[in-house]
């Protein structure tokens, strides 16, 4: 059976906000001075209490944790990057922002401070600053591909479906085999109407995830509406489409993603599948 400094490491490393087990792990460890015993690792231990205590509401905790941090490393960045969390936490934004701003000023390539002060922003409904701050963190920091999902987020909620797009476009050349992020773009791009590319996203989607059912209702509705534009005359279809599917082929891909849809939804008996079917028709 692992111990509470074992499932604590464990929660650290895949990063999972958990503040509730956190702090029931982390209390034995903390009252029997087991976190002396693990070596430096207890300084990690006592950043996760920390954490925890904040998303928790618990500010004494937090303080006294943040007191043990302070005495230990004085002059840390990351520490002072926890006060900022705490003053954020505890209602003073500005005292909080105006540390943010002095560690960046002193290292504006600083990711700690960035991320808070970015974080901050969007917090308070300041989304065109925060967007702002996110385009120079990303002109930085290329290979950040959990930045550009928040940028893509943050203009998706200003409708800007072009930026967003291109933002999920360099989370997939980092991320390549991740289907919800194919499944995202591919959702922005019919939302745009660049039904070819949707069409090919949708596709990838369900080739990483075989019974993935948004990819296949995103195939039928894509092949079916192009279907459709294809029937119009010359001078009302869009300029991709020649180089979309033939008809047959929309008709193809919009049966088999049909037949998964109902296998999916279906369930036992003539009566499910017809329903499901005309929906599917609608």
């Amino acid at each position: 059976m692992s111990s509470p400094l074992e499932l604590l490491a464990e929660l650290r490393q895949s990063s999972e906000r958990r503040p509730l087990e956190t702090l029931k792990l982390a209390a034995p460890v903390l009252n029997t001075g087991a976190a002396a015993r693990a070596g430096d690792d207890r300084w990690l231990v006592y950043e996760q209490v920390f954490v925890a205590a904040i998303d928790d509401g618990d500010m004494d905790l937090a303080k006294t944790v943040l007191a043990l941090l302070h005495k230990q490393f004085d002059g840390s960045q990351r520490v002072r990057r926890l006060y900022g969390m705490y003053n954020d936490a505890a209602g003073h934004p500005e005292a909080a922002k105006k540390l943010y701003d002095e560690m960046l000023a002193a290292d504006e390539t600083n990711v700690l401070a960035s991320k808070r002060l970015i974080a901050q922003l969007k917090a308070q409904g300041h989304v065109a600053e925060a967007v702002g701050r996110l385009v120079e963190y990303v002109d930085t920091h290329a290979n950040d591909f959990e930045a550009w999902l928040e940028l893509a987020a943050l203009y998706l909620r200003q409708h800007l479906y072009p930026q967003a797009a291109f933002c999920l476009e360099e989370v997939i050349l980092q991320q390549p085999a991740n289907h919800y992020f194919h499944l995202c773009y591919a959702e922005i791009n019919y939302t745009m109407g660049c039904l070819d590319v949707a069409l090919k996203e949708y596709l990838r989607v369900v080739e990483l995830s075989t019974d993935n059912v948004r990819g296949f209702y995103g195939v039928k509705l894509t092949a079916d509406r192009i279907r459709e534009l294809r029937s119009r005359p010359k001078k009302e279809q869009p300029a991709w489409i020649g180089a979309a599917p033939q008809p047959a082929m929309l008709e193809r891909l919009a049966q088999l993603a049909t037949e998964r849809l109902v296998a999916a939804y279906g369930g036992a008996g003539a009566a499910p599948k017809r329903a499901v079917e005309a929906w599917l028709s609608e």
